[in-house]
């Protein structure tokens, strides 16, 4: 006898990442200031609308469990200083293996920042939350990825940062869960949930 038609259909986990969203006339500025500064690049530039920060990156996660955990945010973390603005000034080169990235990076991290990751690593490992670790938050925006190594600048290639022609400050109000699609042309990112920083 076949009891499968009573099981419920297994659950599929999905890609997910905290985020720090830019509004649309940033992103639209930072597009076109990779693109004026990297005109020689060979890699595949991140599109405008899915420009970001990633707070918080879980991969392959259970819906219902990320459910659960938007749920519990608002009484996990305890945002203090915002809405807080980091300040971009440099474009750096990260090899990965024969490829790399190139990312704008903001160089200070405020302490309201900081206590704010770490409150949302604690909360993931308080229930049981697989997510990439790494050793220090470093904010960036990643704007081209598969990018050839021989098409980057010399300094680049020696692990120095290039400075950026200007400067630009992003502001962080909200933290945003967002879904990722991997699709033929690349990862499709969708906001699913956010949450407001701001007293």
């Amino acid at each position: 006898m076949n009891h499968s038609s009573d099981l419920k259909e297994e659950e599929k986990k999905e890609r997910f990442f905290f985020a720090f969203w830019p509004d649309e006339n940033l992103q639209s500025l930072l597009s076109k200031l990779a693109k004026d500064l990297f005109p020689k690049i060979e890699g595949r530039a991140i599109p405008q609308d899915s420009l970001h920060i990633t707070a918080l990156f879980l991969g392959w996660t259970l819906p219902s469990l990320v459910d659960e955990i938007t749920k519990q945010i608002p009484y996990f973390l305890k945002p203090e200083g915002f809405p807080l603005s980091l300040l971009f000034d440099k474009a750096v080169f990260k090899k990965k293996g024969k490829e790399g990235i190139i990312w704008f990076e903001a160089t200070l991290v405020p302490l309201a920042l900081e206590k704010l990751i770490k409150e949302l690593i604690q909360l993931m490992i308080h229930k049981k939350v697989a997510f990439q670790a790494y050793d220090k938050f470093i904010p960036h925006i990643t704007v081209f990825r598969h990018v050839s190594y021989q098409s980057v600048p010399v300094n680049m290639k020696k692990n120095q940062p290039i400075a950026l022609p200007t400067s630009f400050e992003l502001t962080i109000e909200a933290l945003h869960l967002v879904r990722s699609e991997l699709k033929p042309s690349g990862s499709h990112y969708t906001k699913i949930w956010s949450y407001s920083l701001k007293p």
